[in-house]
Order: C-alpha cells, then structure tokens, then sequence
C-alpha cells in the first residue's frame, strides 16, 4: 500500500465547504455594505440637488397659493356682484357662476404647480433607478450562488481506503 497516492482529507478540493461558504457571505456581505453606503450617499446628493431645485419654485408656489387665498374670496365676491350688477340675476346666481370660475382657476394653478415641481422632483429617479440595478444585481447573484450549490456536488465526506 506505499505505492498508493495519498490522499488529503479535503478529498482534492481546494478548501472546505464551510470555509468557502464563510468567505463566500463573507465577501457578498462587503459588497452589500459597500453598496448600501453608495445607494445612501447618491440619495443625499440627489436630496441635496432636489433642494437646491424646487426651493424656488417651491417658494413662488407657497407664495402664488397664499396670496391667492387672501386676494381669491375678495375677487370672487366682486366677480359675484359685478355678475348680479350686470346681468341683473339674482345674487345666488351671481355668487355660483364666482364660486365656478374660481374653481377653475384654482385647479388649473394646482395642476400647473404641481406638475413644476414634480418635474423638479425628477432628480429622485436617478437613486430609485440606481436601487433597482442594485437589487437586480443582489438577486442576480445569489440566483448564481444558488445554482453553483445545487449543481456542485461536495465529496468532502467520502473516505478513500
């Protein structure tokens, strides 16, 4: 039996499947870190760009809506008197026909607005599609490991004798 080859206890394999499995999540887990520290800083610089965007527009926007609502109920109610005045209707009628164009009005300066700022908001896009790739990538990998696993079988056990 001396000139048998010996064989290693690891049966040829390069390192046990416990170390490798270790130094596998060992090393999917840095990149996970490193990746989550790279997503939460393009966050803050999109934050801090979105901030930089929409503050202006974000202040005209209060500053239309709040004189808007100081100066609306004024206009309205001479809107409506003027309506009574000329038309000769009754003041209810005159009031309703105010009411409606100010209806009007406000919803298309709300739309107007929120589609400004919404387009300002835009910058956000960048880190929900960088999370995407991200999170693709995770599943990608571990779709890999999971595969090379099932199909790898691990003679480790096996005695030679």
């Amino acid at each position: 039996m001396g000139h048998q080859t010996k064989v290693s206890e690891r049966n040829g394999s390069p390192e046990t499947a416990p170390s490798a499995l270790a130094r596998d999540v060992g090393e999917f887990s840095h990149d996970m870190l490193t990746l989550a520290e790279l997503q939460a800083r393009l966050f803050v610089t999109d934050l801090q760009e979105c901030r930089e965007r929409v503050f202006v527009p974000g202040l005209v926007l209060l500053c239309g809506a709040a004189l808007g609502l100081a100066c609306f109920p004024v206009a309205l109610a001479a809107l409506a008197l003027l309506l009574v005045q000329v038309f000769e209707t009754s003041h209810a009628t005159g009031f309703l026909l105010a009411t409606t164009v100010g209806a009007i009005l406000s919803a298309l300066l709300g739309v107007s607005g929120w589609l400004l700022v919404r387009k300002r908001l835009a910058v956000l896009q960048r880190s929900q599609q960088e999370l995407v790739r991200n999170l693709c990538w995770i599943k990608k990998v571990l779709e890999r490991n999971r595969a090379t696993r099932s199909d790898s079988t691990d003679n480790s056990w096996r005695t030679v004798t």
